[in-house]
């Protein structure tokens, strides 16, 4: 159960970060080519959901699963939240 309350709040600081970092930069270059789609069209916040294709949000959604799935295992020998391969601070 403490593995869970460690990994949401993992991924609550990424959201947060996710959210703040987008006012002050952006990536330079194309989001979608195909699309003509730059990162710096992207709005910040919820409006971002309606401006980015499907296929990035699956690319997005099968990253953090493979991370999720083989990556980040939790093992019942170890401390919750204590990963074996997540080096330095949980950042491999």
């Amino acid at each position: 159960r403490r593995y869970v309350e460690l990994k949401h709040r993992r991924v609550a600081m990424f959201a947060c970060l996710g959210y703040i970092v987008p006012e002050y930069y952006r990536w330079p270059g194309d989001l979608s080519p195909s699309l003509g789609l730059k990162f710096s069209d992207v709005p910040s916040g919820f409006a971002a959901f309606s401006k980015v294709p499907l296929s990035g949000w699956a690319q997005m959604v099968a990253f953090a699963g493979t991370v999720e799935l083989f990556q980040y295992v939790d093992d019942p020998k170890r401390a919750p939240g204590d990963f074996e391969n997540a080096g330095f601070l949980g950042v491999p």
